[in-house]
């Protein structure tokens, strides 16, 4: 099994990614618990009873960033890559290690002092001031180092950091934790431990007790193994404009006395600016990902039972109670209010998104493979199951026809030449299938520097798409040709003794006649373009507007009463369906007669919104088959926090609106009643 990716839409602005790690390679996803690795501290809802739910916050030994060095062909690699150009932040601590050098004490970086810098085979760096330096080692090429106030996102975080640490303050990245007081409002945990040392608001561990239970765990465990979650972060992405002052995302797992621990619980405000600028930005359903939020999690699979026992039992040997079928609970809040006090914060969630992600890659038994062809010269990239690809189109095509789901299989494919002592990207591709799954993917590549590469690498990223619910599984696979002369731009020459022989060849006129029929049989089976064009404004003159309130079942609504009246709001879930229509005029002089409707259309828009005058809005529902947004149909949920929320205000009024991408607009105004 590989590293492999499972993709989620838990927000019109967050992707969520879950990376499982490769267990046919386990210990590369270790982490030290100790000063070089990350700490851990248990944070208990009653310090004295183990059994009871537990935070998990981490702490960064030392906020170092490591970095390999390595001999390469007369050069000196950096991770890996020759001559390497290091972005490094001024007063940032760097770490060299040096022990498979040949000799660490060659090591040395221009405007520092080198002798006090190597200690054993590591070489420590802290750059003094912004400027240009070089790296180098007797005997070797070197590279440059560019220090500035910011660094490469690459050079910037430490490989231990988990990203489930707090860090909150002046100059900071502003992290939060978040600690849960009543259904909807939590406390902002943050450096100062305020709300944890107050007995009056907290009747769990305190920062002297947060602190001891760090010093235990760094005693009782070595290491701990993770997985990985990305928040992939729309281009553009501002909550503050969509009303919203940030978000909790939380992942919990079960214990067997049916309560839950808190693998993260960390806090993402309008202020913080703890996202990674993403080095390879990608597009999924028309919408481009440029950063991203990382956090390491303690695997479920393959984990440390030292691990497990303190922080799921009391420490000692089996006292652990995690549930063994437990999977990933995983919620994101967003936040409707943030209360900002002298002392303790809090904050208020709204509208809330859960799944359950599996414990463990259920699609583990995919893989993508790439061969070279046995019968040319060409290479074959194909998806398996089981490894076998009959197999694999059977289940594509199988869920396609009974579960309802739309899916295809996307085939990224890049290609990188072996230039001196590194591997350089020079081209890369992508293509789609959704039919016959079980074919291969015929690919030759054309090897820019043939003459000076001395080996090749295909990279293929395989990614299981489902269009019904914006998933997808990812996979990859890798292979590494040394004859890069044979897949150059031009093919080989073959020489041939003997001397050539000229052939004639003759062309008959071909039958134009036949030709032409055959083009109007083509002509008239493919399908017709089809342009869509995205509406600059809806009407909103002569519009009415009639509501009901309905219930879902089983994918269906269920009427529950209409009213043309003023709509009205409960305090409890309420789902809301509207009919959006335009009165046509009448002929003139007929004034008794009844004027005819035509249906709005919602059709190609950004967003459809219900708006109330206390600034809260909630975009409608498209999941629901009845819903037909062509027709004039919209359907809007209201949760019962939020409809309490709104049953409070004292101007009763309520907007729909539509949004194409550029321009926001109003289509209809009414009240409501609270009820």
């Amino acid at each position: 099994m590989a590293q492999s990716s499972k993709y989620y839409k838990i927000d019109e602005d967050i992707l969520l990614e879950f990376i499982y790690h490769d267990q046919s390679n386990a210990t590369n996803y270790d982490i030290d618990v100790d000063d070089n690795g990350s700490e851990i501290k248990v944070l208990s809802t009653d310090h004295s009873d183990y059994l009871k739910p537990r935070h998990l916050i981490h702490e960064l030994g030392s906020d170092v960033v490591n970095f390999d060095v390595t001999e390469s062909g007369g050069y000196v690699a950096v991770e890996n890559f020759a001559s390497r150009t290091l972005i490094l932040e001024v007063g940032k601590t760097y770490k060299f290690d040096l022990s498979v050098v040949s000799n660490p004490g060659d090591f040395s970086i221009t405007g520092t002092n080198n002798s006090s810098g190597l200690v054993g085979n590591i070489f420590t760096y802290e750059p003094p001031a912004n400027g240009n330096f070089e790296y180098e080692l007797t005997g070797f090429i070197g590279g440059r180092i560019t220090v500035g106030n910011t660094a490469n996102p690459l050079f910037a975080t430490p490989d231990e950091e988990t990203g489930n640490s707090i860090k909150t303050g002046v100059n900071t990245i502003e992290r939060y934790h978040g600690v849960q007081v009543s259904d909807n409002k939590y406390a902002l945990l943050d450096s100062t431990n305020n709300f944890i040392d107050d007995p009056s608001v907290w009747g769990g561990t305190n920062s002297t007790q947060l602190a001891a239970s760090q010093a235990s765990a760094t005693a009782a465990i070595n290491h701990i193994r993770y997985d990985k979650v990305r928040l992939h972060l729309r281009n553009g992405f501002d909550f503050r404009n969509r009303g919203y002052e940030g978000f909790l995302f939380e992942v919990k797992t079960d214990r067997l006395n049916e309560l839950q621990n808190h693998l993260t619980q960390i806090v993402y405000l309008n202020t913080s600016n703890f996202e990674i600028k993403n080095p390879k930005p990608f597009i999924i359903s028309e919408t481009l990902y440029t950063s991203f939020i990382e956090i390491k999690l303690p695997s479920l699979i393959g984990q440390y039972q030292e691990f497990e026992d303190f922080f799921y039992g009391d420490g000692t040997v089996g006292s652990s109670n995690l549930l063994s079928t437990s999977n990933y609970n995983i919620s994101l809040k967003l936040i409707d209010l943030l209360e900002d006090n002298t002392s303790i914060d809090y904050f208020y969630t709204g509208e809330e998104t859960n799944i359950l992600v599996s414990r463990e890659d259920e699609f583990q038994d995919f893989t993508v493979g790439i061969q070279e062809a046995e019968d040319g010269d060409y290479f074959e990239i194909f998806g398996e199951k089981d490894g076998s690809q009959s197999d694999f189109e059977q289940y594509i095509i199988n869920r396609n026809t009974t579960s309802g789901d739309q899916i295809f299989v996307i085939y990224e494919i890049t290609v990188f030449e072996a230039l001196g002592t590194s591997f350089v990207e020079t081209s890369t591709m992508s293509l789609t299938k959704s039919s016959d799954f079980d074919e291969t993917v015929d690919f030759r590549p054309i090897i820019q520097f043939a003459n000076n590469a001395t080996a090749f690498a295909i990279d293929v990223v395989m990614k299981i798409y489902n269009q019904t619910n914006n998933t997808q599984i990812v996979k990859n696979a890798s292979l590494t040709y040394n004859n890069a002369a044979k897949y150059g731009k031009k093919m080989m020459k073959v020489n041939i003794a003997s001397t050539n022989n000229l052939t004639r060849i003759y062309n008959t006129l071909p039958n134009r006649q036949a030709t032409r029929n055959a083009a109007q049989v083509l002509n008239s089976a493919l399908p017709k373009a089809q342009v869509k064009y995205t509406p600059a404004f809806v009407e909103r003159v002569d519009v009415i507007a009639n509501h009901e309130n309905v219930i879902p079942q089983d994918g269906t609504l269920n009427s529950v009463g209409q009213n043309n009246g003023s709509l009205s709001i409960s305090p409890f879930d309420t789902y809301i369906k509207f009919t959006v229509s335009k009165l046509l005029p009448v002929a003139a002089g007929d004034d008794d007669a009844v004027p005819n409707k035509e249906a709005v259309s919602f059709t190609n828009l950004k967003a459809v919104k219900l708006c109330f005058s206390n600034g809260m809005s909630f975009n409608s529902i498209t999941s629901f088959k009845d819903i037909d947004m062509g027709n004039g149909e919209l359907l809007f949920k209201i949760s019962a926090d939020n409809g309490k929320k709104i049953q409070g205000e004292g101007i009763k009024t309520y907007y729909i609106s539509v949004d194409n991408g550029s321009t926001e607009t109003l289509v209809y105004k009414g009240e409501y009643v609270a009820i």
